[in-house]
């Protein structure tokens, strides 16, 4: 991906993302995934096309509600756990991941907070599989 060398943000601690470093960064990944995969403003499309890749599943077009929101919570453990924030522990015989948060992960982040977490979670995400 060109110009998206050094999507790694800053963390105070796991939960605490750099705010600054997160909207600096996050333009330019939005328009890459924008060009590349035409899902750059949704939020949830990444994280579909992510659990998708986690779960090393083919997009299908007939896939019921509860398949895709199951795909999406995937994805969202794989970009929390490269914050740290969660933890792959073992794998259902359907080949989904069965995940553990970490021991301090809170349960009252603020929708704000959140989204500023799953923000962090995608470019630390992208950045260690597009710049290894």
């Amino acid at each position: 991906m060109a110009g998206a060398s050094g999507l790694y943000v800053p963390v105070v601690n796991i939960f605490e993302p750099d705010r600054e470093a997160v909207d600096r960064k996050w333009p330019a990944l939005k328009a890459w995934l924008d060009k590349a995969l035409g899902c750059g403003d949704d939020l949830e499309g990444v994280l579909f096309l992510v659990g998708l890749q986690e779960l090393r599943q083919e997009f299908a077009p007939d896939l019921d509600k509860a398949s895709k929101q199951r795909i999406i919570n995937e994805g969202t453990y794989s970009v929390l756990e490269s914050l740290g924030c969660f933890e792959r522990i073992g794998q259902e015989t359907d080949g989904y991941w069965i995940w553990e948060p970490h021991e301090d992960f809170p349960d009252n982040l603020s929708s704000s907070q959140q989204e500023l977490l799953l923000r962090a979670g995608i470019l630390s995400y992208f950045d260690r599989y597009l710049n290894p």
